[in-house]
């Protein structure tokens, strides 16, 4: 839970992980509001899941490059087009880990 403290016009003005003697009212984390209130308006909201999306993809790519190379799971075992974007997505980090000079 986080225990919140409201203004006047009824909306979030501050945010504590613990209960306070002045804390009004308990929310749990997930609540709309609250997320708003601390990442920023749905918009944001949004764009953060966005960027975890794309975290998530690398975890996933780096998953499977580990898995790859431990030959618990071969590229023969995927289709044709999963092999052909694996291995664009290798060719450009190799790219872009490796100097120019």
């Amino acid at each position: 839970m986080r225990y919140v403290i409201r203004n006047e016009a009824g909306e979030i003005e501050a945010v504590y992980a613990e209960a306070q003697d002045f804390t009004e009212e308990a929310l749990d984390p997930g609540d709309p509001e609250l997320l708003s209130f601390v990442v920023g308006d749905e918009t944001q909201l949004q764009r953060l899941l966005a960027q975890t999306d794309q975290d998530m993809l690398r975890v996933v790519e780096d998953l499977i490059n580990i898995l790859v190379e431990k030959e618990v799971l071969l590229l023969g075992d995927f289709p044709e087009a999963a092999r052909k974007k694996l291995a664009r997505r290798k060719s450009l980090r190799k790219h872009l880990t490796t100097p120019l000079l």
